[in-house]
């Protein structure tokens, strides 16, 4: 069965912008530290439409449930790439590495007061090996062994070295709680995080409290409210009045927030793409030329200024630049459109040449308009046709496209980017709908690699391959931008922004 990492069913959902409107009126008395505690309104663009802990598929999903649940361990995101303990306060990997051995605190109790043991950790990752969602977060594994209440044993099909990282991203559910009622496990989830679940309104808020048993202490914000409002303009003006505290924001509102002195600006890089996606299935992107032809044909700084305001950096890449694999040696596609019209004639292509249409979903419809004129100038015509979102997703994952453009993040370790480029991924997030054998054997070969050298070896093989089949035209590297009233305290935003409010404080 294909699995899908977070975000992958929700590709137009990776960069978003989040809003809001007015904040709760009480104040609560605060865990450790005494005093009053203000409540936070985080905005976001979209309401959840499941509170599952492994079925979810959206960025605002992932930003709730990051809050209710714990992982076993978690990633540091000092950049060491380091695990730290979580829900596990100790782990060992067996000499084959075949096998993770977990040992769990048995201080960790859910929101509903029972005991976290190795029942509910086994469930939960047995729960995520049957997701087509975030399944590829447990990939490889076999078995999952619970010696005593609290060890976790967890035996792999073969090594996978990228095991580890995605352990830190399951969410650890109760198993009693989902046995008692699957209903209320999914509408009205009991995790072990910092916050736990009070209510939901469908369409327009959901609101967490500080859970006061937390075994890390109790959360300094006592409440948050994560606040639906779609519209840009009205998110930016709720920030500014102070209604909402904070938000995911798009470039097109920074010049007005910037001016703001009581609101910060952060940034947080991600490994997301913007891209331009070629059915390598149909004439003519059947012909590495004419791909090829598309990468020099677009002006890319351009296209960061108008689409982004500058607010990503450019890269031809499918491998963002911090991630692990990334070598400035790697080809870069630059902006030429006369080796593009070269490549064209040696492709067979007599231009003008109408390539159809770019179907997009309507979020993308400013990028198809500068990389329709970019392609018109070498001879290559589209129009554009804009899908409702879903309907858009359903064209896309069956193939029924020629060239498309949109956004899509591959978080975790740079394993996941054979979701994009290998043929079993095929109808999900291969998109290219690129199927190659070498290919393929590379990633199985990183997959089974626990050397860091010779990983980064076959990771320089795959990514010089897919550059010079030219399987994608990557665009650019968005940054993921935030806006908060400055009265709240925030450490950097951590890469991919995965905040955690745990972390934040009202000074």
């Amino acid at each position: 069965m294909k699995k899908i990492l977070v975000f992958l069913l929700a590709m137009c959902l990776v960069s978003s912008m989040t809003a809001c409107s007015s904040p709760a009126s009480n104040s609560n008395s605060s865990g450790e530290g005494g005093g009053a505690s203000k409540p936070l309104v985080i905005a976001v663009d979209a309401d959840v439409d499941t509170l599952h802990p492994s079925d979810y598929s959206t960025g605002v999903e992932s930003d709730v449930l990051r809050q209710i649940y714990d992982p076993l361990m978690y990633m540091e995101q000092d950049g060491s790439g380091e695990p730290e303990p979580r829900i596990a306060e100790s782990y060992e990997i067996s000499s084959d590495n075949m096998s993770y051995t977990f040992h769990l605190r048995k201080d960790v109790t859910f929101h509903d007061g029972t005991p976290l043991t190795s029942a509910d950790v086994k469930f939960s990752l047995e729960m995520y090996m049957a997701s087509e969602y975030q399944g590829s977060y447990v990939t490889g594994l076999k078995s999952v062994e619970t010696p005593d209440e609290y060890t976790v044993v967890c035996r792999l099909e073969s090594p996978y070295s990228p095991f580890l990282l995605g352990v830190c991203s399951v969410h650890i559910a109760s198993k009693d709680y989902y046995e008692k009622s699957a209903e209320n496990f999914v509408n009205q989830p009991v995790g072990s995080g910092p916050y736990r679940f009070v209510s939901r309104n469908m369409g327009s808020n959901l609101t967490l409290e500080a859970y006061d048993k937390y075994y890390r202490g109790k959360a300094s914000i006592e409440k948050v409210t994560f606040e639906v409002i779609p519209d840009e303009s009205t998110m930016a003006i709720a920030l500014q009045t102070g209604d909402v505290q904070f938000a995911s924001i798009q470039s097109a509102s920074m010049t007005q927030l910037k001016a703001d002195k009581n609101i910060t600006i952060a940034e947080a890089s991600t490994s997301g793409f913007s891209y331009i996606s070629m059915n390598t299935e149909k004439a003519p992107f059947d012909n590495v030329k004419v791909r090829q032809a598309v990468n020099y044909a677009i002006n890319r700084e351009n296209l960061v200024q108008v689409c982004f305001d500058g607010e990503a950096e450019v890269n031809s890449n499918i491998c963002a630049k911090s991630r692990f694999g990334y070598s400035d040696s790697q080809f870069q596609y630059t902006y030429d459109p006369e080796k593009a019209k070269a490549l064209l004639a040696e492709a067979g292509i007599t231009t003008p040449y109408n390539l159809g249409e770019i179907l997009v979903a309507e979020r993308y419809s400013n990028l198809a308009t500068v990389i329709q004129n970019d392609l018109r100038a070498v001879g290559l015509d589209v129009t554009i046709a804009v899908k409702e979102f879903n309907s858009y997703i359903g064209e896309l994952t069956s193939g029924n496209y020629i060239i498309t453009v949109l956004n899509m993040t591959l978080e975790g370790d740079t394993q996941m980017l054979e979701m994009a480029l290998t043929t079993d991924y095929i109808g999900t997030a291969n998109n290219a709908r690129y199927s190659d054998a070498v290919m393929d054997g590379l990633f199985q070969e990183a997959q089974a690699e626990t050397d860091t050298q010779k990983r980064l070896a076959i990771f320089d093989k795959i990514l010089t391959k897919a550059q010079e089949e030219a399987v994608y035209a990557v665009l650019a590297n968005p940054m993921e931008l935030y806006a908060y009233q400055s009265g709240l305290q925030c450490p950097e935003i951590p890469f991919e922004g995965m905040y955690s409010v745990y972390d934040f404080k009202w000074k």
